[in-house]
């Protein structure tokens, strides 16, 4: 028993050390999706990040080591977007479901609660 601790504790220990990054972004932006894709890849403190573009709007959910506040950045690129930026896993997880949903409506009213939601918690 005491042989197979050593094997199991290592292959957790390498899962956790995984540098690959997970991105995703919905592809109603076209180029501008591709854009803030490239900003998260070259942020190399975010390891995982979402993004949602819902007509004038740009609701971006980062998990980041140490978090940082890239809504400058976004607001320099995307300048004629409302931004949204958060590191709350409720909304990354949330960003998910969004990411996957095909009705634009459902998705323009979800962006909107968790504006609010977001808001209520500052």
């Amino acid at each position: 028993m005491k042989k197979m601790a050593l094997p199991i504790c290592f292959a957790i220990l390498l899962m956790g050390c995984n540098d690959e990054k997970t991105l995703e972004v919905n592809n109603l932006g076209g180029e501008e999706a591709e854009e803030v894709k490239a900003i998260m890849e070259n942020e190399e403190s975010i390891y995982s990040g979402r993004a949602i573009f819902v007509e004038d709007q740009l609701m971006v959910a980062v998990q980041a080591k140490p978090w940082l506040d890239y809504k400058k950045k976004l607001k320099e690129s995307f300048p004629e977007y409302d931004i949204t930026v958060s590191s709350d896993y409720k909304l990354y997880w949330e960003a998910q479901k969004l990411l996957d949903e095909e009705d634009s409506e459902k998705v323009k009213e979800k962006v909107e609660k968790l504006k609010k939601l977001k808001k209520e918690e500052t």
